[in-house]
């Protein structure tokens, strides 16, 4: 008898956080159950890790205050004034090109005073702590039993997004200790938090025979080539803007083909990643944030979501999910 683990993994890629939203929206709408109930554990990294917190935010009835599409439509209208009033390129290179107020404004209304501990399922969510230089995870499993470990929701997703040279640096209190942490985006070392969250699962519940049910979605992948006549004559400043998408589309696609091996085919075990290719002339900037952009992520999204696309693979995994979602429910090992 063996138990097969439901992991979903959603990389970080700033303002194309609407291509995973609209993707869970579809599955959403195919199942007929929230995203927190299809799955035994959330991992997010960045705009992934919004994603990740909005989907298990509890209401006062303990169900969940936000859907999918709702996510999605809040990202549609808040982007673009969470990414508004840039610096002057000249500022930029001294210090990060947005300021975090409007950010603030829109995760306080959107997560109050929920905290970590609340989730409605299991999330992991990556940030790095710049003043120790090591990896800090966020768990929910562990804020539901140290109190040092629970923070409130905006908090961790303010820091899961706190993006190098975009947004300055969050630094978060730990009411337990009267000390704090300083952090930014995980992404610098982990965008696809697929490897963590598999390590997660097996470290804190081991199991000889478990499996693992594994969907990851990507942020899109971009089909603009970089030449090497071109960029051969790019220096430090031209390079400065598209090297964090380069980095974190590269960590991404590197623990794709290592989960690939990881996690093979046997019998319920099997492993999705979902990427969606952007639009032919899209800006593949994290910080695109027009409205006619990310009405196209949308859309592109949609498009990958429907028959003549990936629709078939979805229909696979709800499928899937549902039968386990049914027997967990009936307390049954696969």
């Amino acid at each position: 008898m063996h138990r097969v683990w439901r992991i979903l993994s959603i990389d970080g890629g700033g303002t194309r956080g609407v291509i995973p939203a609209t993707i869970l929206a579809s599955i959403e709408a195919r199942t007929g159950q929230p995203i927190s109930q299809l799955f035994d554990l959330i991992a997010g990294t960045s705009t992934g890790g919004i994603l990740a917190l909005g989907l298990t935010k509890p209401n006062l009835h303990g169900e969940p205050e936000f859907s999918a599409r709702n996510i999605c439509e809040l990202y549609l209208q808040e982007i673009p004034n969470i990414f508004q009033d840039p610096q002057s390129w000249w500022g930029n290179l001294l210090r990060p090109k947005y300021r975090s107020f409007a950010f603030q404004e829109v995760l306080k209304n959107s997560f109050g005073t929920c905290r970590l501990k609340n989730a409605l399922t299991d999330v992991l969510i990556p940030c790095y702590d710049i003043e120790h230089r090591l990896p800090y995870i966020f768990k929910s499993s562990a804020a539901k039993v140290e109190s040092e470990s629970d923070f409130q929701m905006r908090d961790v997703a303010l820091a899961a997004a706190a993006s190098p040279t975009l947004f300055h640096p969050i630094r978060i209190p730990r009411s337990s200790t009267g000390r704090d942490i300083c952090l930014v985006d995980g992404g610098v070392f982990a965008n696809n938090p697929s490897l963590c969250a598999l390590s997660e699962v097996k470290s804190v519940r081991p199991g000889d025979n478990d499996q693992y049910f594994m969907v990851s979605l990507g942020t899109g992948r971009s089909s603009r080539p970089l030449t090497d006549e071109f960029v051969s004559l790019w220096g430090y400043v031209q390079w400065s803007r598209p090297m964090l998408e380069l980095v974190m589309e590269s960590i991404s696609e590197s623990v794709h083909e290592q989960m690939k091996h990881l996690l093979p085919s046997i019998n319920d075990q099997e492993y999705f990643r979902l990427q969606v290719d952007l639009p032919q002339r899209t800006d593949p900037a994290i910080d695109n944030a027009s409205l006619k952009h990310l009405q196209a992520l949308d859309q592109a999204a949609k498009n990958f979501c429907s028959e003549s696309g990936s629709g078939k693979t979805l229909d696979e995994i709800c499928k899937t999910l549902l039968r386990l979602s049914e027997q967990n429910a009936a307390g049954l090992q696969v």
